[in-house]
């Protein structure tokens, strides 16, 4: 009878343990899961934002070393935060860009470019944005900054200030209702009669 009492003790505590071992490893898987989901904010700004960031570089300014956008690095052993690189000012809580300065970044030596807007998408926080004194002139047809009117709602204050945009800047903006400021001057833009270059709520 003593026998089969110590077998009975032993196979509850065998339960006992097999249960909080059960218990542990959940916690654990769970403790993994919400790690990797933060992984994205590891480096204090999210790794598409940062992603985004650099496919602008590399059209901007590729070969900066010195300068503007020097700090723009796929190196994490730099600068690993994005939120902390030249012109990038981020949420202090979501840590999601919300202003884009990259007022004189192009490389003058890479000519005038025409703007995918589209690079902008992966910035859904994103509030103001400078692009003045970019050597920019058009946008590709259907990729200027109307696609970003139904992603970006909180951009309101735009700068293409000292670029070369002309009358085609119609195509680049319709349907952007969100903007409340608007920089155009030292455009080369010319008010035909009857003809607005603005787009409408201007």
């Amino acid at each position: 009878m003593h026998i089969r009492n110590n077998n009975i003790l032993q196979t509850a505590v065998v339960r006992s343990y097999i249960e909080l071992s059960k218990m542990m490893t959940k916690k654990m898987w769970v403790w993994m899961w919400l790690t990797l989901l933060s992984c994205d904010r590891c480096h204090g700004c999210f790794e598409e934002e940062r992603s985004g960031l650099l496919e602008i570089k590399a059209l901007i300014n590729p070969n900066s070393i010195f300068g503007h956008l020097s700090d723009w690095t796929a190196n994490k052993e730099d600068i690993a935060n994005c939120c902390e690189w030249y012109g990038i000012k981020c949420d202090s809580t979501t840590r999601r860009v919300i202003q884009l300065s990259l007022a004189g970044a192009r490389d003058f030596r890479l000519g005038y470019w025409v703007l995918n807007a589209s690079l902008f998408l992966p910035f859904k926080e994103l509030q103001g944005r400078n692009l003045s004194r970019n050597r920019l002139e058009s946008c590709f047809e259907n990729e200027g900054f109307e696609v970003l009117s139904s992603e970006l709602r909180k951009l309101n204050v735009l700068d293409i200030s000292g670029n070369r945009f002309s009358n085609n800047l119609v195509s680049c903006f319709n349907g952007f209702s969100s903007l409340r400021s608007l920089d155009l001057s030292n455009n080369p833009l010319k008010r035909a009669a009857g003809n607005n270059f603005l787009p409408s709520g201007f």
